[in-house]
């Protein structure tokens, strides 16, 4: 009877081993697959790209160092109001009216990238400004959130300075009694990446 228990017992495992190994090999493909789609962009057409590039040389150049707090106290309408050029560049961020999204400024990082600055809102309580690095021929390489903030608790906030090599990013915390702080530094690949340093 022992013999007859373990081996039923022994069958069940092995019947429920595999078919959790088929779970597991089915997941990642599909998530592979999805994942290699996401990343399939297109790349402009020329005449897309020289529009792209007349709009980014359009904008104030501004020199390092540079801090950046933009906020709902002090957020303005200065800069390029162009929706077609964040579609052309396909800029994606969740619940952005790409009406209320305004081209502030651009860096000189590199000679072989661009980077601008974006302020836009997301709904009636955030306001987020990102800093885009876009190569030659009009596609993003990277971005980074360089400045945020929300009235909905006014909890958070988050504000950098960027330098020539480097954003140095602060975000407030301001739930507790005591607000706290976290500062963390990016570097900028050559390649025009942010890379936050150790």
């Amino acid at each position: 009877m022992k013999i007859f228990l373990t081996t039923c017992c022994f069958i069940v495992l092995v019947g429920c081993r595999q078919q959790t190994e088929n779970k597991v090999v089915e997941q990642p493909v599909e998530q592979l697959v999805q994942q290699e789609e996401k990343e399939v962009s297109v790349a402009p057409t020329s005449e897309e790209k020289d529009e792209i590039l007349s709009v980014i040389e359009g904008l104030d150049n501004r020199s390092f160092p540079l801090a950046d707090s933009t906020n709902f106290d002090n957020v303005d309408k200065k800069g390029i109001h162009n929706p077609d050029f964040l579609k052309r560049i396909h800029f994606e961020a969740d619940e952005v009216n790409f009406k209320d999204v305004r081209l502030r400024y651009r860096l000189h990082y590199s000679p072989a990238y661009y980077s601008i600055v974006l302020t836009y809102p997301l709904g009636e309580h955030e306001i987020i400004t990102t800093l885009l690095n876009i190569n030659k021929e009009g596609k993003i390489i990277d971005f980074l959130d360089i400045a945020y903030d929300e009235i909905a608790e006014s909890a958070f906030r988050k504000e950098s300075v960027m330098e020539k090599d480097r954003v140095v990013l602060t975000d407030w915390n301001y739930m507790s009694e005591e607000p706290t702080k976290t500062v963390t530094n990016y570097l900028l690949t050559s390649e025009g990446r942010f890379e936050e340093a150790s």
